[in-house]
């Protein structure tokens, strides 16, 4: 392999088969339900019956739960999470220290100050020990990240729960479908918490659902901000509020849950689809070591996915720069770019070392966020969450592609990362001027890349 024939440097690119995700998020039948209530003057169901009632009662079904409660967004259902057990001003939350933001702020909502614990760098999941060790008389709970998929350990989490007396939350947004020794997540903590926004394998555009199995928790999660409910939905009817809330509202929009069960009747067929173009990938690069995919967590099956990451080991690539290696894959005609929940902001600093977490003074934000004078946190070493913070990758989650383009995906980054290694030290790839976009195909190119943030 010479490094002559990488396209960056003039090379004929290894990706020959067009990139084409042929899986459709929203088909036209997923509009029918909305085009009949529409014609019937219908766009809210305040009470939660119709196609809401249906939608909780089949995602109770999926995760094996007695309870669901669709809202408006997965952080919504975090918040509500948090407020339902507990969560208060002077208390903490254990979280891992590698997630998505919106699995820690809304603690800062209930008062309370999140601890970040250290992760598997492995599977890019909380360590348990490492969570144990983050305890103190203050913690009320912990919240657990199935992040991209990858279902943690949650046997473990659970003895460590109930050990020390302590809630337990699921997070997760990245996993529709995921199990962990045959057992759905979602089900495993008190409550578990599943984000359906926009690209999220089950999607209602922006819509968020809790489940669990204690009728008194959901109560709590209604009397927070589902007014509409309270006088028939409760499960266990524990409050007496007039039928009053507490003044938030999350309950989600009708459309965006009839979209959402459409996408939940195909989610089946969506990880199954998933699950086999992962293989694939990870089996095409076996002997690879400069790029290898994240580890499923034994006993686990991988739901959701979001993306698909790879971990990036520059010194099997000659040390090359992560942006280089990326920059000669897509010249390569891979869709792969920069893991971005690591490092955030324009100055791409750690979680924990974001303003909104490490402000000295959280009063400046309004409401009851803490400050940390009032409720000092100290955060741990955090060797795994730095081991992997500047070496992730991202590609999509491939759905209905042709088995053909990911072979050739496998294949560049082989065919890079041999190059790369046998110019070690000395050189990066040369940098060509890319090609002038049509504004057409620079307008769907910045569509795609919006399309993927958030949560």
């Amino acid at each position: 392999m010479n490094p002559d024939t990488l396209a960056i440097n003039g090379g004929a690119p290894s990706v020959r088969t067009k990139y084409r995700e042929s899986w459709r998020q929203i088909r036209s039948t997923d509009l029918l339900p909305i085009l009949a209530a529409a014609r019937r003057d219908i766009s809210t169901l305040a009470k939660g019956e119709g196609e809401i009632a249906e939608f909780e009662q089949r995602f109770a079904r999926l995760t094996g739960s007695s309870h669901a409660l669709a809202m408006n967004s997965g952080t919504a259902a975090l918040h509500s999470a948090y407020f339902a057990v507990g969560v208060r001003p002077g208390t903490e939350v254990i979280v891992p220290g590698y997630t998505f933001f919106a699995t820690a702020a809304p603690i800062l909502q209930c008062g309370g100050r999140p601890v970040f614990c250290d992760i598997d760098p492995e599977t890019l999941l909380a360590d348990p020990g490492a969570a144990e060790r983050c305890i103190t008389p203050f913690t009320r709970a912990i919240c657990v990240v199935h992040l991209w998929g990858n279902p943690a350990p949650m046997d473990r989490f659970v003895e460590i729960a109930r050990r020390h007396k302590l809630a337990l939350i699921e997070d997760c947004s990245h996993a529709h479908g995921a199990l962990y020794c045959g057992r759905p997540v979602g089900s495993w903590a008190d409550i578990g918490c599943f984000s359906l926004q926009g690209p999220k394998a089950v999607s209602g555009g922006e819509a968020g659902i809790a489940v669990t199995d204690d009728p008194v928790l959901f109560d709590r999660m209604l009397v927070l901000g589902h007014y509409g409910r309270l006088k028939k939905g409760q499960a266990a009817n524990t409050f007496d509020t007039d039928y009053l809330s507490l003044g938030v509202k999350y309950r989600p929009h009708l459309y965006a849950i009839q979209l959402a069960l459409g996408s939940l009747s195909r989610l089946d067929e969506l990880n199954r689809r998933r699950q086999r173009n992962y293989e694939i990938l990870c089996n095409e690069l076996t002997s690879c070591r400069a790029v290898e995919p994240i580890k499923t967590t034994p006993e686990g099956v991988r739901g959701g996915f979001l993306e698909f990451i790879l971990r990036y080991t520059p010194e099997y690539a000659g040390n090359w720069k992560r942006k280089a290696f990326v920059e000669a894959l897509d010249a390569e005609g891979v869709p792969i770019g920069v893991e971005r929940y690591a490092r955030i902001g324009d100055r791409k600093r750690l979680l924990h070392e974001s303003p909104i977490f490490s402000a000295s003074d959280g009063s400046q934000f309004g409401g009851v966020v803490p400050s940390a004078a009032s409720h000092p946190v100290s955060t741990p070493e955090l060797p795994g969450v730095l081991s992997v913070a500047d070496r992730l990758l991202t590609l999509p989650a491939f759905t209905r592609v042709p088995e053909k383009f990911i072979r050739e995906c496998a294949l560049a980054i082989r065919k890079v990362a041999e190059c790369a290694a046998m110019t070690g030290n000395a050189s990066q790839p040369a940098q060509l001027k890319p090609t002038p976009m049509k504004p057409k195909e620079q307008e769907d190119g910045m569509a795609v890349a919006e399309s993927r943030r958030g949560a």
